[in-house]
């Protein structure tokens, strides 16, 4: 609450950039796990048209925008990018096609709805009596590069959406048989006995023996084959360590203190520590008299932290006694930074209300606005001269390398000699491999993807921590068939697996004929062949079974009488052979209790099946009548750049 509370424009900005994605994208947000990739699809003023539905048109640069808004401060690999933007220029085209019919079926989204969707989708901080703070929402936009029109358009286009949707469902009937039958379905139970034949109970009995792996070798000889191997002559290039090899003198460091003397100036600031119990409409009259009590007793000499950590509701700061660190004005809401600004070291507020609640304040220190003295900043200075000195001297320095190595690429040494380093030799690498000082790098795999023995680089790579990377190629070992200690170690994982597999599927299809020979007993057959078998509780479909996983994973369970076996199926990663030994009915004696909940979760899967019948066949309509074109060629050209990205 409080890192919200706290962090109130950050938080707008990325409620607005999900919002603002043009709404086009905010039904596949699910699809994104989450990326800050720069990589994009098409440029910036790309206008090639991906789609049309009737003079509407969606273009490259769309797609783009909508791919950076929806992967913007995330983590999803850029090379995951190829897979979701098919998914996302599906759902753009798809939101098209039903705000297109809802226009035709002349549905209308007026002002008035849409300026309070718009009011619904805003944080509280953004709204006050119900209307909109439009200078600070207005700035909000600017930052993302959006006009109120275009969140009025997108927002309109979102509420007509939702008005056919609700159309479609319309008429959407639960008979109470329905509501019956998937409570049946939810709570019968059944209970099984089992043995489950796992890889790693049988790993030792399916080590493979040296004859075993050569002779599996020998089988698959032509399967085995050694890739291509280069080794590289690299040179390393560590701002890091030609910044530290730039020590600045104390002249210097006082000539960067006077031309940076704006960098130092310290805003007035307070550090405090607070307590929140949050409060609205529905809790009001219970929650103030307890934030009454809590000042009552800090008033009184409690300890400020104790309280904090056992009642304050901010995750933030409450495990840390309450503490929020140093604040500068502007940062929080206005009745927080008033109250904070207005008392003394020391001293304790009285109960603060703001929109998220009840607030006990405590101002442990406050600093006027002034100057960090010199050697209050000397160590950043001197730190921030290196980097500089370090990416000037850079750029010289990998230009020189890479121009000696070009020269003699087979003896990098000289070339690392010229630059004051020495070279790092990476032996027999295959493509993938992780490589000496470089780690795993695509950008440096793709610059030596094409190299010959003899070539080197065209000129450096950035790596992700900042250092510059040259090489060349020292020597190259062509792909060839593998000899077999070669190609040993995978043979004999290889051989290994099979063999384990052999065995425990024969050991299965045994269990599975003995029992049938003791007429279905498991536990004789089992026992027999010296093979555990255990006996689940009674459990529903999504009951879980020790090893097995929810029983609704094991083919026929409920489908078949009590007494028969099952199996022998895969499941969880395991072998399992199971007998159903009891089955229980569900219990209708709760069926009432649980009936409207199981009605609204019906209705709402129809209704969504519906709709999506609705836009499939809306969608196949509009491509007969050619109101709907969709270009292929430019979709895929998307796609392939995102592969390259």
């Amino acid at each position: 609450m409080f890192d919200l509370f706290r962090s109130r424009d950050k938080a707008v900005r990325i409620l607005l950039t999900v919002m603002l994605g043009l709404v086009a994208v905010s039904m596949v947000t699910y699809l994104i796990p989450g990326s800050g990739t720069g990589s994009s699809g098409a440029s910036a003023d790309d206008k090639t048209i991906v789609a049309e539905v009737g003079k509407d048109e969606i273009t490259a640069q769309e797609v783009s925008k909508a791919v950076q808004n929806m992967t913007r401060s995330r983590q999803l690999p850029p090379e995951l990018l190829s897979i979701y933007v098919p998914q996302i220029i599906n759902q753009m085209i798809d939101e098209r096609i039903m705000a297109y019919e809802a226009k035709r079926l002349g549905i209308q989204a007026g002002d008035e709805e849409t300026d309070t969707a718009i009011i619904d989708s805003l944080p509280p901080q953004l709204v006050k009596d119900g209307k909109v703070d439009t200078a600070t929402l207005n700035a909000m936009l600017q930052s993302e590069g959006l006009t109120m029109a275009a969140l009025k358009s997108s927002t309109a286009r979102q509420v007509i959406i939702n008005k056919l949707e609700q159309i479609v469902s319309q008429g959407v009937v639960i008979s109470p048989k329905e509501i019956e039958d998937e409570f049946k379905h939810r709570n019968e139970k059944v209970k099984i006995q089992y043995a489950f034949l796992t890889n790693a109970r049988f790993q030792a009995e399916g080590e493979a023996t040296e004859a075993e792996i050569k002779a599996f070798y020998d089988k698959h000889q032509a399967e085995f084959r050694t890739a291509e191997k280069k080794s590289y002559g690299v040179i390393v290039l560590d701002p890091a360590k030609i910044g530290a090899a730039n020590m600045p003198s104390d002249a210097i460091v006082q000539s960067e203190y006077n031309n940076r003397r704006n960098d130092f100036q310290v805003a007035e600031r307070v550090k405090a520590r607070h307590i929140l119990l949050k409060s609205d409409a529905s809790n009001e009259a219970t929650v103030k008299p307890k934030a009454e009590a809590l000042l009552k007793q800090i008033q009184g000499g409690a300890d400020f932290a104790k309280l904090a950590k056992e009642n304050s509701e901010d995750p933030g700061s409450k495990d840390q006694g309450g503490e929020v660190g140093w604040m500068v004005r502007g940062q929080m809401v206005p009745e927080f930074e008033k109250a904070g600004f207005s008392l003394k070291v020391g001293e304790t507020s009285g109960l603060v209300k703001t929109t998220y609640g009840y607030h006990i304040l405590q101002v442990e220190a406050h600093e006027q606005a002034h100057m960090q003295p010199l050697d209050e900043v000397r160590g950043q200075i001197i730190v921030d001269y290196q980097k500089r000195i370090a990416n000037q001297q850079l750029q010289t320095l990998a230009d020189k390398a890479t121009a000696e190595l070009r020269k003699d690429a087979l003896h990098p040494e000289k070339a690392a000699e010229a630059v004051g380093t020495t070279v790092v030799r990476a032996e027999n690498i295959q493509t993938g491999d992780p490589v000496p000082g470089v780690g795993n790098s695509k950008e440096f795999n793709d610059a030596v993807a094409a190299l010959r023995k003899g070539e080197a680089m065209a000129g450096p790579v950035v790596l992700a921590d900042g250092r510059a990377v040259v090489a060349s190629v020292t020597d190259v070992q062509a792909a060839h068939p593998a000899a077999y200690d070669e190609a040993r170690a995978e043979a004999k994982t290889r051989a290994g697996q099979e063999k384990l597999n052999s065995l425990i599927q024969d050991k299965v299809t045994l269990l599975v004929s003995k029992a049938q020979q003791y007429n279905g007993d498991l536990e004789k057959a089992a026992k027999e062949l010296k093979l555990e078998v255990k006996t689940s509780a009674d459990v529903d479909r999504q009951g879980a079974i020790e090893s097995v996983g929810t029983a609704s994973s094991i083919p026929d369970v409920f489908t078949k009488p009590v007494g028969t076996l099952l199996g022998p199926s895969t499941v969880n990663g395991g072998r399992l052979v199971a007998k159903i030994v009891a089955k229980t009915p569900a219990d209708t004696a709760t069926l009432a209790a649980t009936s409207d909940a199981i009605r609204t979760e019906l209705r709402q899967k129809k209704s969504r099946d519906r709709a999506q019948l609705f836009q499939e066949g809306l969608k196949e309509r509009l491509k007969a009548d050619k109101t709907l074109k969709i270009h292929d060629d430019v979709i895929q050209r998307i796609v392939a750049n995102y592969k390259r990205g």
